[in-house]
């Protein structure tokens, strides 16, 4: 499951939900883009439901919409393949529900980091992504925005709830692991005494300074600040920057 993070120098197979709304396959390109040549596969994955008084009908709505959803799916995957030539993209249609359908393909594909592409100007984060952002079992998962990418990674922040974090090794060697350990990297201390509102002026002060690439809140299971993310008091920051959401829990 993804609780480790632990990835032993195996490169990443990672799952990216669309809805051909663009967010999906903009979140693609980031994680391509982002990850460079530690991606071993990048899989556009749409889900999509039948209406129920449509089944058994003369006209098969069910092809209608399963076969639309492979020529969407092909049509992104096309894009991505014009703009990152030697990425492997491929590409998954299924009808379900959304997030359990998910849930499934993450299980049975062994994937190593969940991508979720977030709507652009929006308030809120959408049900799907919340339902992921408020099980951290299904962690590391990267949240991109919808818009323009960075030309560069920048600087990336890491937040974690103690400044020497017995997680820190571990850490390090993902961050190596997944290209990002060579970027100047600031980090943020959560301390509970301060509180939230003191690290949301910390990140905007960062934010204002220097171009960040993207946030890596660098959580224990059930930590205080593993837990401000799941009650969504951060949501405001994943709507505004790509954040990679990590979860430690001790085990292999």
């Amino acid at each position: 499951m993804l609780q480790s993070i632990k990835m032993s120098g195996r490169k990443m197979k990672v799952l990216v939900p669309t809805d051909f709304s663009g967010s999906g396959v903009n979140a693609a390109a980031f994680a391509i883009k982002l990850f460079d040549k530690k991606t071993d596969e990048i899989i556009l994955e749409n889900v999509f439901q039948i209406p129920k008084e449509n089944k058994g009908t003369l006209v098969s709505i069910d092809d209608i919409i399963s076969n639309e959803s492979k020529l969407l799916l092909e049509k992104e995957r096309r894009h991505l393949k014009a703009e990152y030539k030697n990425a492997n993209v491929t590409v998954q249609s299924e009808e379900g529900n959304v997030v359990s359908t998910i849930k499934n393909a993450i299980k049975k594909k062994g994937i190593s980091l969940l991508v979720i592409g977030l709507q652009k100007q929006v308030s809120s984060l959408s049900k799907v992504t919340s339902a992921f952002i408020e099980q951290p079992q299904y962690w590391p998962m990267l949240t991109v925005p919808l818009k323009p990418l960075n030309k560069s990674k920048e600087i990336v922040i890491v937040i974690s709830e103690n400044s020497q974090s017995d997680n820190s090794k571990d850490l390090t060697d993902y961050l190596r692991n997944i290209d990002l350990y060579e970027s100047a990297i600031h980090r943020l201390q959560f301390s509970i005494k301060e509180g939230i509102e003191h690290l949301k002026s910390k990140i905007d002060a960062l934010l204002k300074k220097h171009k960040v690439g993207i946030i890596v809140f660098d959580t224990n299971k059930a930590d205080l600040l593993q837990k401000t993310i799941i009650e969504h008091k951060m949501d405001n920051i994943l709507l505004s920057i790509p954040a990679l959401l990590i979860q430690h829990n001790g085990q292999q």
